[in-house]
């Protein structure tokens, strides 16, 4: 799982002591860093680039049935 959060001090410290007694949490790392990360991150730039391709393909199946049909009229 990965978070990217801006939030206070305090806040981190909750979370870190929160992961730290929850069993389901195996290993956890917080980084901090000077500038906000906005862009999307690998992993979810794959996701886009499969839903896309899902996409595509499902339009480029209807299209395909909407050309049968008319050619059977």
């Amino acid at each position: 799982m990965l978070l990217n959060i801006e939030c206070s001090q305090t806040v981190l410290e909750e979370l870190e002591t929160a992961f730290k007694f929850n069993d389901a949490v195996l290993r956890h790392l917080t980084t901090k860093t000077k500038k906000a990360e906005v862009a999307p991150s690998p992993m979810m730039k794959e996701v886009q680039r499969d839903q896309e391709r899902k996409a595509a393909s499902a339009h480029a199946s209807q299209s395909d049935d909407s050309d049968d049909e008319s050619e059977g009229e």
